[in-house]
């Protein structure tokens, strides 16, 4: 009777693990932006980081790659140039894609390059105006799916407190912003030349300084020259460094949000 107890109490445990690894993962709150994003093009096409929250603390993280769709299009404005310098307001239906970058705190947004030259563009950014909300891309053959219910909750009370906690708290997520407009620029693997590491705050976090918090802009600056510092010898990268610092901010208000969630449920 013993045996056959203890193998029950640990199969639940087990069942649990494997029920949520094939669950739907996390719907996602894209976290509006002080200004427009400029996305960074090569023959692929053009990209930026994001600075995403997780909405359903349960459900999996996503993988890197794994596809969502905007559940409301119209909190975004997209724009383009084109090459004669006439500028276009775009509708982001059939245009942009949105995929996990780095678990939950960063999704990448991308406009393929067949796009690009069908549109004629020299250069395309984004800026989320209201507070957008991912859900799952990819058809659900999962043990615990994303109902429609879940997806109303997600996007309606729940996005509703993430964005009081989280888009709200612009210092936080001012400097979660900039740093991720340095994380563009900077190559994804390699070292950065040492031209490209002293002129990043420059070139990619001055130009939105004016949109800015002060103590977010402080914020990022501080965190900027911290990592600068660290990575001037040895393996870490500038870019690693800076993502591993706007993760950390981000993850900081989603666990605020998360038991603002709990207590009010």
């Amino acid at each position: 009777m013993g045996r056959k107890l203890s193998s029950i109490f640990f199969a639940v445990p087990f069942l649990a693990i494997s029920l949520a690894a094939h669950a739907d993962p996390q719907m996602l709150g894209v976290i509006q932006t002080a200004s427009a994003v400029p996305l960074h093009c090569t023959s692929a096409g053009c990209t930026a980081e994001l600075t995403s929250i997780c909405l359903h603390e349960e459900r999996p993280t996503p993988t890197t790659g794994y596809p969502y769709s905007p559940h409301n299009p119209d909190a975004m404005q997209v724009m383009g140039v084109q090459h004669d310098g006439q500028v276009v307001d775009l509708s982001p239906a059939g245009i942009l894609k949105f995929a996990a970058a780095r678990g939950f705190t960063t999704v990448k947004v991308s406009v393929p390059a067949t796009v690009i030259a069908e549109l004629g563009l020299a250069s395309v950014s984004v800026n989320v105006a209201n507070p957008l909300t991912l859900v799952p891309g990819k058809p659900s053959n999962s043990g615990a799916p994303l109902h429609e219910a879940d997806i109303e909750l997600g996007a309606g009370p729940m996005r509703t407190t993430a964005t009081g906690i989280v888009d709200q708290n612009t210092d936080t997520m001012h400097a979660s912003q900039v740093l991720a407009r340095m994380i563009d620029v900077l190559p994804q693997w390699d070292k950065a030349s040492t031209d490209l590491r002293a002129g990043v705050w420059q070139s990619a976090a001055v130009p939105h300084a004016e949109n800015l918090s002060d103590v977010g802009r402080n914020r990022a600056k501080i965190t900027y020259n911290r990592c600068y510092r660290q990575t001037r010898i040895g393996d870490k990268t500038l870019r690693g460094c800076l993502a591993e610092a706007h993760d950390d901010f981000v993850r900081d208000l989603n666990v605020k949000y998360w038991e603002a969630v709990k207590a009010g449920s």
